[in-house]
């Protein structure tokens, strides 16, 4: 077994849970916006300070305590916005357990999530009214439906009169400063038992197939101080929130983590928006996954060829990267035309969920942008480990992050392995499911990721090669990671996503294949037909099988434009996408070798009709 321990580069604050985050925001940093915001795209942007984030969370935690749901769990479903962190953030710190939902949801796994979680409220956007209507005659646990905000296009009004457990946010809001206002100390003295859950998350999947992530106090806030151990942000930086609030690794980051530092969090109108948001807010810092920094990169690269500058700036990238060797930095004036395209003032990124392309780190760090990559699980709440400003190697996950402890589950040095952790922010288990929990949970305390890694030789840092349950074995016991080579493909010109995956033979041979999406956009600017395409798309392949060993050459390919399924942190669901495709395989007959370097959304289209 390789180990691998986390080194503190900065001094960080302990926290004894997540009220005394907030607590010690407020006392520090209370005049500085803590929010920012608008509640749709049109509105004015408004402001939150740190003082009035608290106020506000203790006032919906006194609510709330008022209403008989102390030590209860709490639901939270909706698009990011300040109500849905002051609803998740009030629970945490001091009222009970959340349970932040994936909004995306179909409306009957949402109820079955609802019954199951045991929840005794909710608070819910507009767009869920008739999805809560249906909970309130079906689970009759929930005493409290309690609506984030209203829409023109949702009508509410007439719920909140005919019926007394249907409430608005804002009056639950006005309620708590009332009672704190008369003297109600309940929530703020309620005593915290740091140990206890204070969140509930469920993993992607199936309802029934999902695991309950039990986090405590001391989970989260073990990794917002190890965190901080090896990140440092100036007081007032400006992030942009962009992937929802209901995963971790957004509200441990986001919500937790940079709130904790003095970040203020503007959140973003939605993707499309994205440019516009980053040039009016001057967002300085982005957590995001690599489809985001992809996109970025592909943008950028795409103007400077249509202005034949790609050679120039790449030459004066080279000629910074000298002058910073002595100490001399000038590439955010060299490039700033470059970043007037995110408001000028674009200098960090923090980057997880999935691996980015070293090229892309590798230019924005070049024109003056900084991408730290991070690695963790929703079981780990969730990062444990992370690049930083001295161990910044692209194509790692830098080193484990404060008071954490990595290993690799193999004896020679430098080969791959599964990744193990160790420590306080691992989570207390699995929600009702004690053998799920004992079955990744070891006799030594190790936490078993199912990621598969090594240790870089020369700087010692953290590699994630791929998932064990996504391992393509072949006849010879070869392994591949389908991770590994799709990064190669999504590097390839006009390719916007891609999926590999092994395709088993009646004679057990495991055939390498993979289904690439192209970017449509891109194409016909460019003005390829889709009858150059099957040629092009062999050429392609053939450029990466020329890279890859002999047993990793992908042999079968088909293409598409429609978008892979994804989770709403973008990252592809594989195992719906394999088994869509054998499902259309078996249903038409058909074999992947005789659709090979066909479009295969024109032979589902064809079979449907």
């Amino acid at each position: 077994m390789q180990k691998l321990y986390g080194k503190p580069i900065y001094q960080a604050t302990r926290f004894c849970d997540i009220r005394d985050i907030f607590e010690k925001a407020a006392d520090h940093f209370s005049d500085i916006p803590a929010f920012m915001f608008r509640e749709h795209p049109a509105d004015k942007i408004q402001c939150k300070t740190f003082s009035e984030l608290y106020e506000d969370m203790n006032a919906v935690g006194t609510s709330l305590i008022h209403m008989g749901f102390a030590d209860q769990k709490i639901a939270v479903i909706g698009e990011n916005s300040y109500r849905w962190a002051v609803a998740h953030l009030s629970t945490m710190s001091g009222m009970g357990i959340s349970v932040p939902l994936d909004r995306l949801l179909p409306s009957e796994e949402i109820l079955q999530l609802l019954e199951r979680s045991q929840v005794s409220a909710v608070f819910f956007d507009a767009s869920f009214l008739e999805t809560m209507k249906k909970a309130k005659r079906s689970l009759p646990q929930i005493k409290a439906f309690i609506c984030l905000r209203e829409s023109p296009t949702n009508p509410t009004a007439d719920v909140f009169s005919s019926s007394s457990d249907f409430f608005r946010f804002d009056d639950i809001l006005e309620k708590g400063r009332n009672l704190l206002k008369a003297g109600d100390k309940r929530y703020r003295k309620r005593k915290i038992d740091s140990t206890a859950m204070v969140e509930l998350l469920f993993t992607s999947g199936t309802t029934s197939q999902s695991k309950g992530v039990m986090l405590s106090s001391d989970n989260l806030v073990s990794d917002v101080f190890a965190m901080a151990q090896v990140e440092s942000f100036p007081v007032g930086t400006r992030y942009l929130s962009v992937l929802p609030m209901h995963h971790t690794f957004e509200s441990t980051c986001g919500l937790l983590f940079a709130l904790s530092i003095g970040v203020c969090c503007c959140i973003g109108d939605g993707l499309r928006y994205i440019q516009k948001n980053f040039q009016e807010y001057k967002i300085n810092l982005l957590i995001g996954v690599p489809l985001l920094f992809e996109s970025f990169y592909k943008k950028i690269q795409k103007g400077l060829e249509e202005k034949g500058k790609q050679k120039t700036v790449n030459r004066l990238i080279r000629f910074s990267r000298v002058l910073r060797k002595f100490k001399i930095d000038i590439r955010r004036i060299v490039f700033r035309d470059v970043l007037s395209f995110f408001g000028g003032e674009f200098r960090f990124g923090i980057c997880g969920a999935a691996p980015i392309d070293p090229e892309i780190i590798l230019f924005l760090e070049g024109i003056g942008i900084d991408i730290y990559q991070g690695y963790g699980l929703t079981e780990t709440s969730p990062v444990i480990a992370a690049c930083n400003p001295k161990h910044l190697v692209p194509g790692t996950v830098g080193l484990p992050v404060g008071d954490v402890t990595l290993a690799i589950d193999t004896d020679t040095a430098f080969e791959e392995g599964e990744i193990l952790v160790k420590g306080p922010m691992v989570m207390m288990g699995y929600f009702e499911a004690e053998a799920a929990t004992a079955e990744v949970m070891d006799e030594k305390g190790w936490f078993h990721t199912g990621d598969i890694g090594r240790i870089h030789k020369k700087t010692g840092c953290l590699s994630i090669t791929g998932r064990m349950k996504s391992m393509i074995v072949l006849k010879n016991g070869k392994k591949i990671f389908p991770e590994e080579v799709e990064q190669w493909i999504i590097s390839l010109p006009y390719v916007k996503e891609a999926l590999v995956f092994g395709d088993i033979q009646p004679d057990g041979d495991v055939v390498v294949s993979t289904k690439i999406v192209f970017d449509k956009e891109i194409l016909e600017q460019d003005r390829i037909s889709e009858k150059e395409l099957p040629d092009r798309l062999l050429a392609l392949i053939r450029e990466v099988n020329a890279k890859l060993p002999a047993y990793k050459a992908i042999r079968q390919f088909v293409y598409g434009f429609e978008p892979l399924c994804k989770t709403t942190t973008l990252k592809i669901r594989r195992s719906v996408e394999e088994k869509n495709l054998f499902a259309f395989l078996k249903q038409t007959g058909k074999s992947l070798k005789s659709m090979n370097g066909k479009n295969i959304d024109n032979l589902i289209l064809q079979d449907l009709k």
